[in-house]
């Protein structure tokens, strides 16, 4: 069963213009992220509206696909995916540089769980602190079932536990694993008022009754909105 890594990617951010592109360690971060997710000896591919980011892929020889304006990651994702051959997706947005290639390789080897469900999609999540509960640019989740099944997704903060040694609060992270049949199928649902309210697009697949699982990763991230997230980002980098 073959698995494809696909990396969405636009120029037009409303808080960060240009941020595919902005450097880090010399190179720019769409593809700081592409080599992260190169290394798990999977097929990478870009894809973007943006025919400098295709450039930019080109000259540093990472694969890209091209693709008309859509209104989210996994939507771009699925036209991409319609010119590759494969039974498996993962979507790791590009704007993550600190998603480890071992992060990657966690929600890969979770994806046999999915070859006998079409209704299911894996969604990388890690646990944060209570002040950063209450950043809105973190998408919480809601975790039922042992941890293990996502109930709902907000920018609000959504407790998990009252007990002091457990994590009391999880952040979804650009990390998402599903197979090509359930990408086809969420690409042809309606955008619903969940999804809208709250800016997260898998709301999308939770509010027409499917499961979103969740898979746990270890390392911590930071999502690049701004300027100040990608000197966050930098800072911690130089530190490893």
């Amino acid at each position: 069963m073959k698995t494809t890594i696909f990396i969405p990617a636009r120029m037009k951010s409303s808080r960060f213009p240009g941020k595919p592109l902005a450097p880090i360690d010399g190179i720019p971060m769409v593809v700081y992220c592409a080599r992260n997710a190169i290394k798990t000896g999977f097929q990478v591919y870009v894809c973007t509206d943006s025919k400098e980011i295709e450039a930019i892929c080109k000259l540093y020889d990472v694969n890209s696909i091209l693709t008309p304006k859509c209104e989210t990651g996994t939507d771009r994702i699925a036209i991409a995916a319609k010119r590759v051959e494969t039974d498996y997706i993962i979507n790791l947005q590009g704007d993550e540089p600190l998603i480890k290639t071992s992060s990657i390789t966690k929600i890969i080897s979770m994806l046999p769980n999915l070859k006998h469900s079409q209704n299911e999609i894996i969604s990388g999540v890690v646990p944060i602190k209570s002040e950063q509960a209450f950043d809105p640019n973190n998408v919480k989740c809601s975790l039922v079932k042992n941890y293990s099944k996502i109930q709902y997704f907000s920018r609000k903060p959504l407790l998990n536990s009252i007990e002091n040694k457990k994590p009391s609060y999880y952040k979804q992270i650009g990390l998402y694993g599903m197979t090509t049949k359930t990408l086809e199928k969420f690409s042809k649902l309606p955008k619903g008022e969940l999804e809208k309210s709250e800016s997260v697009e898998l709301l999308r697949w939770i509010e027409n009754g499917y499961t979103v699982s969740s898979c746990l990763i270890d390392n911590y991230t930071i999502s690049v909105d701004t300027p100040s997230d990608l000197v966050e980002v930098i800072s911690i980098l130089e530190e490893i």
